[in-house]
């Protein structure tokens, strides 16, 4: 079994691996609790069809309703006090003595009896302090308690300390009488003999509201509960309300768990099988590619688990959800096809978590799609926001025409989801700095990065522009003829447009030494064959370092190892078996390290870079030298085998063949060869 065969092997198993373990955390995060089914509005129209109970269950009251009866008893509630029996007798008492010691010296007998009979008035029906006083506003009763017995008391005939006071010392007698008494402190025989007993208070308050019913009416089974068109209004949905609630007790059974379990296992399973069917049939160049797995696998998986723990944990609108960023995400980095199959299966796997699973389903497929075919090419921020754009309207397009089949006036329509859908967009913006963070994980390289890079204003660039002009001058050209090339073969050409810029970086190590740098100085003059073999065929490896040094792109640096391939100096190759015909010639020395082009693209950079230096030294630019320049060079290549392990077919390579053939006429301003004349022009105008 040869490495090839390995490493196809070792894919699938990768690939196998990844979908076991999706399947998993996805089914686990999955949630498992009854998700509310329906989305309405009170005051607006019901947009479902028809909803009929199918088992009895009880009318909840709404919380508001309930509050508002326990409000209601809390209002009407007797607070409880408890009556300090020794308190009169003693402040009586106390006022008898009192009396007797020096108070009949000031005032008369008879004044004496009308202030002592207020008094026993006052005791009898109650004085509270004024710091309990509160605890009587708004009340017509208190109850009060001895012993074991208690009574209810109108709130009108207690009295605090102060009211008290005041109606003592406003009794009926004399008026210097009165004067005497204000000033002897009367004030002390006046004694709270009322306690408010909080604790019973409380207890009783809640054992009253604890008896108020949670319902108010029953459905039977197979009753109407509300009809499509029927406005929704508060007692209606208090009776879905309870409907919903129902069913979520029920969804709590062992039996309806192990049921959700295994329809949640069985649908996640058949989904992602058809993804990895789609894959093993489809796009095996994926597959192959580990990074890109990985990235597809755990970008699914993640987006699948965020949307479960959103729709678990919060209760705002699964729309403000930018769901589409995963189909931007994959169409960077991924083709437009690929995106879309993983999307739509993380949209089908999402839309059993979400409470309008048709609206769901088509609104995201919708925003995806246009996500995925408005950046075929992200070059631009500017394009991230016309998708942003685009996806809103897409959104608000067809929520508009869903709703519209089922409403009577499009006035009807519930506009409180176009906000959703601006949130959901101007989160989507966050697709562009989470692209780096992508990059700098897997290991990709996106358009954007690419573009930057081919910035004439980059350091490595211009360095190669100073030290190096003619190789930056090849570079140029190589780019235009590779970037034309990928476009006709549907390649990647902004990545050739890119590496090209960058493929022969490694001649900064020895400039002079490479023939578009010289100016009638040849240094290789000076060296032997193997000396200079070895300086040519290093640019390969000094160019990898510098990459490695100015964190290129991985991607980039697969051209910078490939354009030659494991190709020979030949040149200098000749030049030593010339002059050393007798001996065996050790091929290593003069060959470039490799490998060979692996892809398209990397065997379009290797073509374009031999056809444009070999087209310098042509003689002449006419149609025909440029045509043969451009098959010699090629078919040598293919002849030796440099293609093999790339998938460009025979008839992409003569596209190839034609494109360089049109940019070097282009690029050379080859003119048709016009006839001698044979007649004197000049004398013929005369």
């Amino acid at each position: 079994m040869d490495k090839t065969d390995k490493d196809s092997i070792g894919s699938r198993r990768l690939l196998l691996l990844l979908s076991a373990v999706s399947a998993l955390l996805i089914v686990y995060f999955l949630p498992k609790k009854h998700i509310e089914r329906f989305s309405y509005t009170v005051g607006k129209p019901w947009t479902y069809d028809v909803l009929i109970a199918p088992f009895n269950f009880s009318i909840e009251k709404s919380d508001e309703a309930w509050q508002a009866e326990a409000d209601s008893i809390g209002a009407s509630f007797a607070p409880y006090f408890v009556r300090l029996s020794d308190v009169r007798e003693k402040a009586l008492a106390d006022f008898d003595g009192f009396y007797y010691d020096s108070l009949y010296r000031m005032i008369s007998s008879e004044s004496y009896r009308v202030l002592r009979k207020t008094l026993e008035s006052v005791y009898d029906a109650g004085i509270i302090q004024i710091s309990d006083e509160d605890h009587t506003k708004g009340k017509d009763y208190i109850r009060i308690y001895s012993g074991n017995s208690s009574q209810l008391t109108p709130v009108s005939m207690v009295r605090t300390t102060r009211d008290a006071y005041k109606l003592v010392t406003e009794a009926d007698i004399m008026a210097y009488d009165r004067y005497a008494l204000l000033q002897h402190h009367i004030e002390e025989y006046i004694r709270p003999n009322l306690s408010y007993d909080s604790q019973r208070s409380a207890l009783e308050l809640e054992t009253l509201q604890s008896q108020i019913s949670h319902y108010k009416g029953m459905v039977v089974a197979d009753q109407k509960i509300i009809d499509q068109g029927e406005i929704v209004n508060p007692e209606k949905s208090q009776i879905i309300e309870s409907y919903l609630s129902k069913v979520n007790e029920k969804a709590t059974s062992r039996r309806f768990m192990l049921l959700t379990w295994g329809g949640q296992i069985l649908f996640v399973v058949i989904v992602l099988l058809a993804l990895l069917v789609y894959l093993i049939l489809y796009r095996k160049d994926n597959i192959e590619v580990r990074a890109k797995l990985l990235f597809l696998y755990s970008a699914v998986t993640i987006f699948t688990i965020g949307v479960s723990l959103y729709v678990q944990y919060t209760s705002w609108s699964v729309f403000i959800l930018p769901c589409s960023m995963l189909a931007i995400m994959l169409r960077i980095f991924l083709d437009s096809r690929t995106a879309f199959i993983a999307y739509f299966s993380f949209v089908l796997i999402t839309s059993i978590t979400s409470p309008l699973p048709y609206e769901y389903v088509v609104l995201q497929l919708i925003a995806g799609l246009t996500g995925i075919y408005s950046l075929k090419e992200l070059s631009q921020r500017s394009q991230i926001i016309r998708t942003c754009m685009m996806i809103f309207l897409s959104y608000a397009a067809i929520w508009s025409a869903i709703q519209m089949t089922r409403l009577e006036n499009i006035s009807d329509i519930d506009l409180s989801v176009f906000v959703f859908f601006a949130i959901n967009c101007i989160l989507l913006l966050l697709v562009y700095p989470l692209l780096f963070v992508l990059e700098k994980i897997f290991g990709f390289t996106s358009n954007v990065t690419l573009i930057e890079l081919s910035n004439f204003n980059n350091p490595l660039l211009r360095e190669l522009a100073e030290k190096a002009p003619g190789t930056f001058q090849h570079s140029i050209q190589v780019s235009a003829l590779a970037a034309e090339a990928a476009t006709r073969l549907h390649a990647s050409s902004q990545l050739v447009r890119t590496a090209a810029l960058y493929h022969d970086i490694g001649k900064l190590a020895n400039p002079p030494f490479f023939t578009e740098n010289q100016s009638g100085v040849n240094p290789h003059d000076k060296l032997t064959p193997e000396e200079s073999a070895a300086i040519i065929t290093s640019h390969v490896s000094e160019g990898l370092a510098l990459a490695e040094k100015y964190s290129l792109p991985s991607a980039v640096r697969e051209f910078i190892a490939t354009h030659h391939g494991k190709g020979v100096a030949r040149f200098f190759f000749l030049k030593y078996q010339k002059e050393h015909p007798d001996e065996e010639v050790d091929l290593e020395a003069f060959s470039y390290p490799g490998p060979n082009p692996q892809s398209k693209e990397t065997a379009i950079l290797m073509m374009a870079d031999a056809v444009e230096a070999s087209s310098r030294s042509l003689s002449e630019y006419s149609e025909e030298s440029i045509g043969n320049l451009v098959d010699r060079i090629v078919d040598t290549q293919i002849e030796e085998g440099y293609f093999r392990e790339s998938d460009l077919s025979w008839r992409e390579v003569q596209k190839v063949k034609e494109v360089f053939k049109e940019k070097l006429r282009t690029m050379y301003h080859t003119r048709i060869k016009y006839p001698e004349a044979t007649v004197d022009l000049h004398r013929r105008k005369e």
